[in-house]
């Protein structure tokens, strides 16, 4: 009776698990087909789909501001387009590589025909078919994508079923980075864990997060690593982190919220996932942990 008892408890255990976990949205193949576009191993990539965040109540409220084109880049570019961030955009997608090169994939929601698009500035060139456009300045990959040449592709690259299936939230904004230095500064202290917290995030794959603008802001993330054992390790670490951050920040509306993420171990990996209402959203412009955050990575992109 006792064995069936603790049959029963696992297989319980299991349901319950399972529920907590969303099943992954897919991709779209449109999406999909513009990702053989970029270099087979960029250092990160970003995804923003503007016709989907327009249509969502934060739209106005909270994200026309936080996604203004501030990186200098990305600014000389929309300018010298000639392209309206806000008005012409349904989506973009930016990959950047160890080595400086960039690269842009606009999708328009008119005709290029009706705006005046150069062809050439500074040293990014631009392939443009119908209402997509293609730009870099890496004239050898612009090169490949003319002679339809996708060998050497983001999709082609080991790991990309992997990234792309564990992104949980695709039908507005992720982002996919393996520069796992960001995040290892963070959470460097001087002390003698430093080693271990280096090696750790050496064994690091990949992270990503994911946001969908619904009822709830919905947030996940994903930090994929070579094996369960060190996913093992990262989540005690992630865990760990939050709960120094619970008794030295009590007041921080964003480590509230963070107090409520679960954390689970998810192939070979650890997920965060975590959702905030419309109403605690705003508290969290408010946040010092937040704001640090939010300057360390759009410095280090």
């Amino acid at each position: 009776m006792a064995r069936l008892y603790i049959v029963w408890m696992i297989v319980l255990g299991f349901i319950f698990n399972s529920c907590l976990k969303e099943v992954s949205e897919p991709i779209e193949p449109a999406v999909l087909k513009k990702l053989r576009l970029i270099p087979t191993d960029p250092v990160n990539v970003i995804y923003l789909n503007f016709k989907n965040l327009k249509k969502s109540k934060y739209w106005n409220d909270l994200l026309v501001k936080d996604l203004a084109v501030k990186e200098k880049t990305s600014k000389i570019i929309f300018d010298s387009l000639g392209v309206d961030f806000e008005r012409d955009i349904d989506e973009i997608i930016i990959a950047t590589e160890w080595n400086d090169f960039q690269t842009f994939i606009i999708t328009l929601n008119k005709a290029y025909r009706n705006l005046e698009l150069k062809q050439q500035f500074n040293d990014f060139k631009i392939l443009i078919d119908d209402k997509i456009l293609f730009i870099t300045n890496d004239s050898q990959r612009i090169e490949q994508v003319e002679n339809n040449q996708f060998e050497n592709s983001f999709t082609r690259n080991p790991l990309f079923r992997r990234i792309i299936n564990s992104i949980q939230y695709k039908d507005y904004f992720w982002f996919v980075t393996r520069n796992t230095s960001i995040f290892l500064n963070l959470m460097k202290d001087g002390s003698k864990n430093d080693e271990k917290i280096e090696n750790l995030f050496r064994s690091i794959n990949f992270i990503n997060f994911s946001l969908k603008f619904d009822k709830d802001l919905s947030i996940n993330s994903h930090w994929e690593c070579v094996d369960e054992y060190k996913a093992n390790l990262l989540r005690g670490i992630l865990n760990g982190i939050i709960s120094a951050l619970i008794l030295t920040e009590p007041n921080d509306p964003f480590v509230n919220e963070l107090s409520r993420a679960n954390l689970y171990i998810e192939n070979k990996g650890v997920d965060i996932q975590l959702k905030i209402s419309k109403e605690r959203v705003n508290e969290l412009r408010q946040s010092i942990i937040a704001n640090k955050l939010k300057r360390i990575t759009e410095y280090e992109r």
